[in-house]
């Protein structure tokens, strides 16, 4: 991405990374590394469900600033298929509906929405064109880091309520998941329609490596029956390449 079309953000680049980074650090902890308000005490295990509703935000923030580039922004020019003009402005609108929604409920339960960061998603175009085969492909392995985070942290969260909204939220990244694939398939852009995998994006000759480069995009609209969760950490090596030191 052209430097001069970064998206920006009031945070300092370095600050919103390290708060990101200091995410792991909270597995099986409860610390509470995000301000909360004052006027109300909270448990260990409250304070633990806002650190992970803010880990879930700063993915949203991710993936909403992801499809917001392809559908009004920089790249937006560089989609020409109509269906994927669709999908960029389709679920721009989803990412941008669940950032709306877990901030504010984060607010309600009295914490303080995680800054949003600032990303270059450069190192994931590389030097390749900009087309649409790429916003797909790129989608193909966005979606799946998202899907597989929320199944990696629902099961930490306390208060029911929470558990039916982060399974709400992992539905519909679920359903982005099988849309773009069926898409490529349509498009004739996925060269492995049919291979099941638990671990997208992650590729069967390389399943623990959490580097793009390594990652394959190619996989059924249907791809498997259970899927694989990803730890913070695991999630943090994928995602921290696109977050701007």
């Amino acid at each position: 991405m052209p430097e001069d079309t970064q998206p920006t953000s009031t945070a300092s680049p370095a600050a919103s990374r390290r708060q990101f980074m200091g995410y792991a650090a909270l597995l099986g902890s409860g610390a509470a590394l995000v301000a909360c308000s004052p006027a109300r005490a909270m448990t260990p295990s409250q304070k633990q469900d806002i650190d992970i509703l803010n880990y879930a935000l700063t993915l949203e923030y991710l993936e909403a600033e992801f499809y917001a580039a392809f559908d009004t922004g920089a790249y937006a020019a560089n989609l020409k298929n109509a269906r994927a003009k669709e999908y960029a402005k389709e679920l721009a609108a989803h990412e941008k509906a669940h950032v709306d929604a877990l901030k504010a409920t984060i607010s309600k339960l009295g914490g303080t929405p995680v800054v949003k960061p600032t990303f270059d998603f450069s190192p994931l175009i590389g030097g390749r064109t900009v087309d649409d085969s790429l916003f797909l492909a790129l989608a193909a392995t966005l979606e799946p880091v998202g899907v597989r985070a929320y199944l990696g942290q629902v099961a930490r969260l306390s208060n029911p309520e929470l558990v039916a909204a982060a399974a709400a939220i992992h539905a519909v990244e679920a359903n982005h998941v099988s849309g773009v694939q069926e898409l490529r398939v349509g498009l004739g852009l996925n060269t492995a329609p049919t291979r099941q995998t638990d671990i997208a994006p992650q590729s069967a000759s390389k399943p623990d490596s959490t580097a793009a480069a390594d990652f394959d995009a190619n996989y059924s609209p249907t791809p498997t029956a259970l899927w694989k969760p990803l730890t913070m950490q695991q999630v943090l090596a994928i995602v921290s390449p696109v977050i701007k030191r």
